[in-house]
């Protein structure tokens, strides 16, 4: 089987047109195939380990492809390729693969990360972090992530039309059935100055084995009801026993969203 390259790799997602190649459109994927057969001189595939919407940002965003320029130091690869990638996007590390690597399937987990900001406008914080006027409580925010926690159907926080009981997401394997191994709401402070000192920023961090089409930005549209007293905690567990979108809470905004890592084999989270 031929060698394989994997690639960590980092973009803004306000430059792009979501993460998988479009006819037309400029995405992640097709600016990275791009790159790489400009290097190797023939076309190149490149599979990544998860999709995101036009938008959303990645810190660990994963990519696999056959060897190119294998007389190439991979550390060298890596600075070669970068003039070819342009704006907005940038290879972080590049390592050998075993055969057969597959960026997707090989996957055991994802995170993804997503930041509010409560209190005064920030314009400097507003390309990657979600303003919510008023206040968030924090520990309100954080008892109802560890509801999230464990095996559930999450068809109430599923978005592009999937998450309803007609959709055709029902009949595949697992429907709307995922696991989240860990979900948290962290109060990380003012990470940025706030014109009047009191503002607050929140970190809502998922790991799941898979993820649904905006999922996470489902969890994080019903955290911040229940954070600005909307909603009770309590709230998570009637979404999770409905398993309807039609209940469902309002869908986050792509711009606060990170693809922070994916983890294979025995990482851990």
């Amino acid at each position: 089987m031929e060698t394989r390259l994997k690639l960590t790799i980092a973009y803004d997602g306000s430059r792009f047109q979501g993460s998988q190649r479009q006819a037309g459109r400029e995405t992640v994927q097709g600016r990275l195939e791009a790159a790489l057969s400009e290097l190797a001189g023939h076309p190149v595939d490149a599979m990544l380990a998860g999709r995101t919407d036009r938008g959303v940002h990645a810190a660990g965003q994963v990519a696999s492809c056959a060897s190119i320029r294998p007389e190439m130091p991979l550390e060298q690869l890596r600075r070669a390729l970068d003039p070819w990638l342009g704006d907005g996007l940038a290879i972080t590390r590049i390592e050998q693969a075993p055969a057969g690597f597959h960026a997707r399937y090989d996957a055991a987990w994802r995170e993804y990360r997503y930041r509010l900001w409560s209190g005064a406008r920030s314009p400097v914080m507003a390309a990657t972090s979600w303003h919510r006027r008023g206040t968030l409580d924090p520990a309100r925010m954080a008892d109802a992530a560890g509801r999230l926690v464990g095996t559930h159907d999450f068809a109430s926080f599923v978005g592009s039309g999937e998450g309803v009981p007609w959709s055709a997401r029902q009949e595949a394997t697992k429907g709307t059935i995922r696991t989240v191994r860990s979900c948290s709401a962290d109060d990380v402070g003012a990470w940025w100055p706030a014109t009047d000192g009191s503002g607050r920023g929140i970190e809502v961090r998922v790991v799941a084995d898979g993820f649904l089409p905006r999922m996470v930005r489902g969890f994080v549209g019903a955290l911040s009801e229940i954070g600005r007293c909307a909603n009770e905690p309590e709230w998570i567990d009637e979404l999770l026993k409905q398993a309807d979108r039609r209940s469902g809470p309002p869908t986050a905004p792509p711009h606060g969203l990170v693809l922070w890592r994916i983890g294979y084999g025995d990482e851990q989270p």
